[in-house]
C-alpha cells in the first residue's frame, strides 16, 4: 500500500505575509486598509476569516470568537464586526452563514469590484467598513 499526503498548499501561488493589522489602529483616527481579492473562512479550532489582497501578497486574520484566555470578552470580537460590515456593505439582511459572506465578497472581486476592507480607531472603539470600488 502507498499512502499519500493531500496537497495542503494555499490556492494562490505567491507566499502570503501576514499584517497585524491591529498594531495600525491603537489611537484615535488611526485607520488600516487591505483589498480583499479574496476572503476565507475556517472553523476548525477558532472561527476566522482570513482578508487577502493577491496583489500585494498580503493577508490579515480577524477571529470571530475570543481567545480562551482572553482578559476583555465584553466587547463584540472582530470578526463579528468585519461580517456585519460586510452585510452592510452588501445590503444582505436576515440570517446568513460566515461562509455565505465570504463567498459574496468572493463573487464581487470576481465581477472586477474591489472591496476594501476598512478599519478604523474612532471615539466610540474599533469601527469595521467594506467599500466596494468599481474596478481600479
Amino acid at each position: 500500500m502507498d499512502f499519500e499526503l493531500t496537497n495542503t498548499s494555499p490556492e494562490n501561488e505567491n507566499e502570503t505575509t501576514w499584517v497585524k493589522w491591529y498594531d495600525s489602529v491603537k489611537k484615535e483616527k488611526d485607520s488600516f486598509e487591505i483589498k480583499a481579492d479574496k476572503v476565507i473562512f475556517k472553523e476548525e479550532n477558532q472561527p476566522v476569516f482570513f482578508v487577502i489582497d493577491e496583489e500585494k501578497g498580503e493577508g490579515i486574520s480577524v477571529f470571530c470568537a475570543h481567545h480562551p484566555n482572553a482578559k476583555h470578552t465584553d466587547s463584540t470580537p472582530h470578526g463579528v464586526r468585519l461580517a456585519r460590515a460586510i452585510g452592510r456593505a452588501f445590503q444582505i439582511s436576515g440570517s446568513v452563514n460566515a461562509q455565505a459572506l465570504a463567498e459574496v465578497v468572493n463573487e464581487q472581486s470576481k465581477a472586477g469590484l474591489t472591496p476594501t476592507v476598512r478599519v478604523e480607531k474612532t471615539p466610540k472603539g474599533v469601527l469595521w467598513t467594506v467599500v466596494i470600488n468599481d474596478g481600479e
